[in-house]
């Protein structure tokens, strides 16, 4: 009796384990997909997020950035002015673009008015170092890593910064800017994580970030 009353219960709890096994799937499949993630509506929401911002009824308020997200310790990459050492930007992975001009003591965030907090990697232009170039999307794949939203390019160190276009990559993993020319530079992306997607490869551009031409390309 006792052993019937046991296979009973194993079977009861196999069906409801299937039930919902096969509930859950039903309304993962059933999910319509949208282009929610994609650069150019990320793009348009961020300027909804200005506006609402320079509408703000607490935009009297005094605020202070106090640096990169929760999952800290992750910089993917450093880059010192070749001419001024003292002067040194680094990316951060989920905290945007921070700069020093002082050796380190003292550092300013300077990517907080753009939509990505992700940064994949950074160049000056060795030719002109007030020309800065940011890369958006971390190019190493987690779990946690974040899309971008292309790439950013700054005339007057880092004051501001120029959306230079290439939305769709996501992750730059490496900017590399002509040593005598600045207009001459390459990016290189992976393109989406885990999935298809055209915009990846090597890019270069000519004319300073205005056109880009995929250079090397393999497949989606």
């Amino acid at each position: 009796m006792n052993q019937y009353l046991s296979n009973r219960c194993r079977i009861l709890l196999f069906s409801l384990t299937l039930i919902l096994l096969v509930s859950f799937t039903s309304q993962i499949l059933a999910q319509v997909y949208t282009e929610s993630d994609e650069a150019k509506q990320r793009l348009q929401w961020f300027e909804q997020h200005q506006e609402m911002r320079a509408a703000s009824p607490f935009n009297n308020l005094s605020w202070q950035f106090v640096g990169p997200v929760r999952m800290t310790g992750r910089l993917t990459d450093v880059e010192v002015h070749p001419a001024a050492p003292e002067t040194v930007y680094i990316a951060s992975a989920s905290g945007g673009v921070f700069k020093s001009a002082d050796d380190g003591e003292t550092w300013s965030a300077i990517f907080e008015d753009y939509p990505a907090a992700s940064i994949g990697d950074l160049a000056i232009t060795p030719s002109n170092p007030r020309v800065v170039w940011v890369g958006t999307g971390e190019a190493n794949i987690f779990r946690s890593s974040m899309a971008g939203t292309g790439i950013y390019k700054s005339t007057d160190a880092g004051q501001t910064f120029r959306y230079m276009g290439l939305a769709d990559t996501q992750h730059i993993a490496r900017i590399i800017v002509h040593p005598t020319n600045p207009n001459i530079v390459y990016v290189a992306s992976p393109g989406h994580e885990y999935t298809y997607n055209k915009e990846r490869g090597v890019f270069k551009t000519t004319d300073g970030g205005k056109t880009w031409e995929k250079v090397f390309y393999k497949d989606e």
